[in-house]
């Protein structure tokens, strides 16, 4: 985008803006208008796509990474975007909006100032009451609604599309902020549209208006007439109002809020998009005026997805990006039973693919994905929704009516639920090297001691150390230092296995009687074998043994 990639100017205390570049927009009436010009280029279909697309970081050698680092993996599809048609369709929408509706907003033009008195008389002569017939410009804006169940995209759509546009232009030349776009939750009251909007302005421009309009000190009509007079000034080029259902519980103020979103189209001049699931549709219905401008540039209704061509496109696309070890090709199969479980709901297909392979991961052994295992996920992580999705799959109105829209999934406890299993896989494993971890750091100090009485009598020092541990790990814990050195000692001569029955058994019963020299270790041994001693007190006796504290330490 060639604002994003200009030089950008830190607004005081807040974010970043873009400093306007003007560019050439090919169309007179948008080069007329700095506010235009200072926007991205309209995109043609191809270039939006390759703007937004987003597809996750893969790599095949991830297969070989270890379990636990591929659950990370899977995680990446999160942040999977695959632009269909219909997001295409509505890029255009929402560019059309947002330069039409500067037309008539034009800081080089009188009117612009005209209409920024007419809001303050408003405000000074009656309060803000009545703000339509002190604003009485013709304005060029036009809004938008965009209806559909919750999970099929909306406002990932709309979030993918309105980062196209930096949300706020510094004009140097003007002195003045532009504030593109700006995305709000819809309240229940009119003084919580405001509070909210205010609040995203102060974000943006670190500016002080929520403390400024205190809503328990004014009325609603001066709040929404200040809001006006505050979006014109910075220019703001559309409004985002999203979950617009949340008026189905307001009785108040449903109308109000409704009439004013009418008023900044129709009066001050600032584009609304209204975003919302089915249960919007009767509140948008509810009068012929508002219905009417809602229109504006279209009302657009998002279905789920159809089992067609356009899906099979997506799923094949997303199955592309698979961690677990063992790869399965797309198939027909596949497209069917994923479409069934999900219904062409997007979010449900994604996260139901996640579920998938982390179950695949978690059971470990080959990790193949099958139709079995993705009826098995379906069933354990998509039980809140199933009575949705059953009577989405029974085409009956009736029981569709019942769930106006489609609970947000959430994969949170599944995930656990696979990470649990694939840990507890290894539990024993983990606790038995914990184990033999803590008996080695015990008995290293008698491993050490043993190594060095077996080098001390001449004993390799390869063979000293495999004899020691073969013999200290093959002995009780509480067994004493001269017993472990004798066995160790007994084991480097016989140069095999351990054997209880040689250590243990004197050199009486031996069949062949070495001949023995002078101080001879091995008649040392045999004799405190004879006397029932420790050979260790008698091989010290005789200096073969030295004294660690005497012979080694200087005190």
């Amino acid at each position: 985008m060639e604002n994003n990639e200009g030089e950008l100017v830190r607004i005081p205390n807040r974010e970043l803006a873009v400093i306007a570049k003007y560019i050439d927009q090919k169309l007179p009436e948008y080069n007329a208008n700095p506010l235009i010009q200072a926007l991205p280029p309209i995109f043609s279909a191809e270039e939006f796509a390759a703007k937004v697309t987003k597809i996750p970081f893969w790599d095949d050698q991830d297969r070989n990474l270890e379990s636990h680092y591929r659950f990370h993996c899977v995680e990446r599809l999160s942040r999977y975007f695959d632009p269909q048609a219909k997001t295409i369709e509505l890029q255009k929408l929402i560019s059309v909006v947002i330069m039409t509706g500067y037309l008539s907003r034009n800081p080089l033009k009188p009117e612009y100032a005209s209409r920024s008195r007419q809001i303050y008389n408003a405000i000074e002569d009656g309060g803000g009451k009545n703000l339509e017939n002190y604003v009485n410009l013709p304005t060029s804006a036009s809004g938008l609604t965009l209806i559909g169940s919750s999970g099929i995209g909306k406002t990932t759509n709309f979030i993918n599309i309105l980062k196209l546009y930096p949300q706020v232009i510094c004009h140097p030349e003007y002195s003045v902020y532009q504030i593109v776009w700006l995305q709000v939750e819809c309240p229940k009251t009119l003084k919580g549209l405001c509070t909210d909007i205010f609040a995203g302005i102060d974000k943006l421009l670190g500016t002080n208006l929520c403390r400024k309009f205190n809503p328990r000190y004014y009325s609603e009509d001066y709040l929404l007439a200040q809001l006006a007079q505050v979006a014109h000034t910075h220019h703001l080029g559309v409004l985002v109002i999203d979950e617009i259902q949340n008026l189905v519980n307001s009785t108040r103020s449903r109308a109000e809020i409704l009439d004013f979103l009418v008023k900044l189209d129709n009066t001050i001049g600032i584009p609304v998009i209204r975003v919302g699931t089915n249960e919007a549709i009767s509140i948008l219905q509810g009068n012929f005026r508002n219905a009417r401008r809602s229109t504006g540039e279209g009302s657009v209704i998002w279905e789920r997805m159809i089992n067609d061509e356009e899906w099979y496109f997506f799923m094949e696309g997303m199955w592309e990006y698979q961690w677990t070890k063992t790869p399965v090709p797309f198939s027909h199969e596949i497209n069917e039973i994923f479409y069934n479980e999900s219904q062409g709901i997007i979010d449900i297909a994604v996260k139901l693919y996640k579920m998938v392979q982390w179950k695949a991961i978690s059971l470990r052994s080959e990790e193949i994905i099958t139709v079995d295992l993705i009826r098995q996920a379906a069933k354990d992580g998509l039980y809140l929704v199933e009575p949705m999705l059953d009577a989405i799959r029974s085409g009956d109105k009736e029981r569709m009516m019942k769930y106006k829209d489609i609970t947000p999934v959430d994969i949170t406890q599944y995930k656990q639920k696979c990470l649990y299993e694939l840990e507890s896989v290894d539990l024993k494993e983990i606790r038995r090297l914990a184990k033999k971890q803590q008996t080695q750091q015990k008995v290293s100090p008698k491993l050490n001691y043993v190594i060095i009485e077996l080098l001390n009598l001449k004993i390799d020092a390869h063979k000293a150390k495999q004899c020691a541990e073969q013999v200290i790990f093959s002995s009780d814990e509480d067994s004493d230092i001269p017993s472990l050195v004798d066995k160790a000692y007994f084991l480097a001569l016989g140069g095999g296995q351990i054997n209880e029955k040689v250590v243990n058994t004197s050199t009486e019963n031996t069949k062949l009687k070495p001949k023995y020299h002078e101080n001879d270790i091995r008649l040392i041994v045999e004799n405190a074998k004879k006397d029932k001693k420790s050979a260790y007190e008698y091989l010290k006796m005789a200096g073969i043994i030295k004294d660690p504290i005497k012979d080694f330490i200087n005190i």
